[in-house]
């Protein structure tokens, strides 16, 4: 009979599954219970490793500083209006440095995460804010193009020379065993960075993340398949790139990257990884901020004028490939291309094939 007070709240399955335990008395518990619990238990980890610790941790971050400013404003940040999600988004972008595309993408889906484990709808879907996106995206990849020099075949060719030069000087110089093993090392690892970087047109991101399982020596080259690229995070497409073998040795990706990991040792783990002072390999991958930090460095020290960075390699690819007669999908589907910014490259790369005034005999 109803007691006349109020209905208990309905149990969750996962609220049933913490009855699912043995009594003081060791006793069993109902079956059913210990059923519920092994499948609370399986959820509970696909839930913990749904996200890699590194992200889950800028996830925890990115919340942190979303939640702090929502404060500050009077704003509510759980649930989240889109017009709150907006407002955010135009404040990472008002700041001296605006944020970036991707720093942004990581804030909201640090949003979106905190609302799903809260069990509360979010903005994910608004369409205004996709098209602030848009908009964002438009100004990010504008000053980009016209920031970044494109490295060209010519280009590496320059930077390669010179770091050979500078490698002869240092066997000459250097009487320290640990230095001169540094300076071969940074040398053979860098060459294999810019070569296989400049072939496979990835991102900065996907480039140091690159693992030994990743890569297939085949008959044409190497094949590397990253687990993990900007747009599938989880690992699900898998989209290869072929690396095929250089015309000279001196530029061929698959012997750079051969040497590399031949004179480091490695058989495993992350390709790409720092150097110490020792003259040593690090057994972690370096971060991304190393590709730029290399691509500006080699191409300054070879003297060649422009800005450069790691986008300047996907800039070469595109802009190389363009002028060499490739077809405009096939730059797009090799170089992970989803959107019209390609065709900037592909101006680039012809505007020296048909311009006029070669024909005025200056």
């Amino acid at each position: 009979m109803h007691s006349g007070g109020p209905d208990p709240e309905p149990e969750t399955w996962r609220e049933r599954s913490q009855l699912a335990v043995p009594d003081a008395a060791g006793s069993q518990v109902d079956p059913a219970y210990a059923y519920v619990a092994r499948l609370a238990a399986i959820d509970a980890q696909a839930a913990e490793d749904s996200l890699a610790p590194s992200t889950r941790e800028a996830y925890r971050r990115a919340w942190e500083a979303f939640e702090g400013w929502a404060g500050e404003n009077s704003l509510m940040a759980l649930p989240a209006t889109a017009a709150t999600v907006r407002a955010f988004v135009a404040h990472l972008r008002s700041r001296p440095a605006p944020a970036s595309l991707p720093t942004i993408n990581q804030h909201l889906s640090a949003i979106w995460a905190h609302h799903a484990e809260a069990g509360l709808p979010s903005a994910r879907q608004d369409g205004q804010l996709r098209l602030r996106l848009q908009g964002y995206a438009r100004q990010d990849q504008e000053r980009l193009v016209r920031q970044m020099s494109a490295l060209m075949v010519r280009d590496v060719q320059r930077i390669l020379a010179v770091m050979e030069e500078e490698l002869l000087v240092a066997r000459r110089d250097l009487t320290d065993e640990r230095a001169l093993r540094k300076a071969e090392l940074v040398c053979r690892r860098d060459r294999a960075v810019i070569l296989v970087g400049l072939a496979t047109a990835m991102r900065r991101s996907e480039l140091s993340r690159i693992e030994i399982a990743d890569l297939r020596e085949d008959v044409e080259g190497l094949v590397v398949t990253p687990r993990w690229t900007k747009r599938d995070q989880a690992g699900t497409e898998r989209h290869p790139r072929a690396v095929p073998r250089g015309a000279s040795r001196a530029t061929c990706p698959v012997t750079a990257m051969r040497s590399w990991l031949e004179a480091a040792g490695i058989e495993s783990g992350p390709v790409f990884r720092p150097v110490t002072r020792w003259g040593t390999v690090g057994a972690k991958g370096f971060t991304p901020q190393v590709v730029r930090t290399i691509v500006q460095q080699r191409a300054q020290a070879a003297g060649l004028p422009g800005t450069w960075g790691a986008h300047s390699l996907r800039a070469g690819f595109a802009t190389q490939s363009a002028k060499n007669g490739v077809a405009r999908h096939v730059i797009m589907a090799d170089g992970d291309w989803r959107s019209a910014a390609v065709d900037r490259y592909m101006r680039r790369g012809a505007l020296w094939d048909g311009a006029a005034a070669k024909s005025l005999g200056l």
